[in-house]
């Protein structure tokens, strides 16, 4: 498939997946006077109707998935040649979605040098100081913290960017401490081997990326930004709305053209958008897409 084919093809499923209306009304209308609840059976055929279109669309998507699945490696080929990648992922993402993006950051050509899961303690409130003390007494020589954005997840991201980027790459012995510290306080676990340096980060949310976990996250991966030469941030649309990690991140005037955002990256689509938007990350620039309504684009243009 011809690369500006395959943009077309990829922004034509971002913009077909919106189907937050069939779903709310659905879910919202047992409680609405005149709803299913009350008996009236010209709602119970709209409700049906609605849920027949759901069902279709979602079949749709599947479909879509499983076309652009067979020819995702190709159409991402060598787009991270010589790159090299480090994922961090929220303690509630999808395992399959986090498989199928790392699979598909490699057959575009990167390294992917660790992958370190967050944990819930990190993502809790009542944690948060401890985690800025490790941040403060574990930084790398010569790394400094945020003096005007002291949350946690700003420290945090500040701290692991400082630990792991190849721009100005820790010594190993720094690198070391940073990454202990965190590990046996209980705030991130390493997939195999502990992660190595890269060029670039690649956050991967979960089902609740909203509340102070959204905000965690879209301050993490601001913080990553500070050091890495680019960082993206990576979930689903309900990631996107106003207490959401994008959409926290989307609305920050300092950062919102620093990071990048892909608000479906669980579809095939979102994560080929994904290695598109690392790759415009490594080239010094930034853009939010997805299927939300704040996304600036469905795809890397």
């Amino acid at each position: 498939m011809a690369k500006g084919t395959a943009g077309k093809v990829i922004a034509g499923l971002g913009l077909g997946v919106a189907l937050g209306t069939a779903v709310g009304f659905y879910a919202l209308a047992p409680n609405v006077e005149g709803g299913a609840g009350g008996g009236s059976a010209k709602i119970q055929e709209q409700l049906d109707q609605e849920k027949s279109a759901r069902e279709a669309a979602e079949k749709d998507v599947a479909a879509s998935n499983d076309v652009l699945s067979d020819v995702a490696g190709d159409v991402v080929k060598e787009e991270l040649q010589g790159q090299s990648v480090v994922l961090f992922v929220a303690p509630d993402a999808n395992s399959d979605t986090v498989n199928s993006t790392r699979e598909l950051v490699q057959d575009a050509g990167a390294s992917v040098s660790g992958v370190i899961k967050l944990s819930e303690k990190m993502l809790d409130q009542n944690n948060g100081d401890d985690l800025k003390s490790i941040a403060a007494n574990s930084l790398p020589a010569g790394a400094k913290l945020n003096e005007e954005n002291l949350n946690p997840g700003m420290h945090a991201g500040e701290l692991l960017s400082a630990a792991l980027n190849t721009e100005k790459e820790a010594s190993d012995s720094d690198r070391g401490l940073a990454l202990g510290a965190l590990e046996q306080g209980g705030f991130i676990s390493f997939e195999g081997e502990p992660a190595g340096a890269a060029d670039l980060a690649l956050v991967i949310g979960g089902e609740n990326s909203e509340g102070y976990q959204g905000g965690f996250l879209a301050d993490f991966s601001m913080g990553l930004d500070e050091n890495f030469k680019g960082a993206v941030l990576a979930d689903t649309q309900a990631s996107a709305e106003a207490e959401g990690a994008i959409g926290t991140l989307r609305d920050n005037g300092d950062y919102a053209g620093k990071v990048s955002t892909v608000d479906n990256v669980n579809t095939e689509a979102g994560r080929i958008t994904v290695v598109r938007a690392l790759k415009q990350q490594s080239e010094g620039e930034a853009g939010h897409y997805g299927a939300a309504d704040n996304a600036g684009s469905a795809t890397v243009g």
